[in-house]
């Protein structure tokens, strides 16, 4: 289980990094116009999910 957990680390560590290198390469509004869209996703996503969980468990 440690293993894992030192994986799932190393992931969110490669995250981050590629999306500040990524902002740095940007301009300002470039940078603030993808982190708008990329929360958008994610918030997306996860409404989607629950949305999913809670059919499923009406079922």
């Amino acid at each position: 289980m440690e293993r894992l957990a030192k994986i799932l680390e190393r992931a969110d560590q490669l995250r981050l990094k590629t999306i500040e290198t990524l902002v740095e390469l940007l301009t300002p509004q470039q940078a603030a116009e993808f982190l708008v869209a990329a929360a958008e996703l994610h918030f997306g996503v996860r409404g989607w999910g629950i949305q999913q969980d809670r059919q499923r468990g009406s079922s």
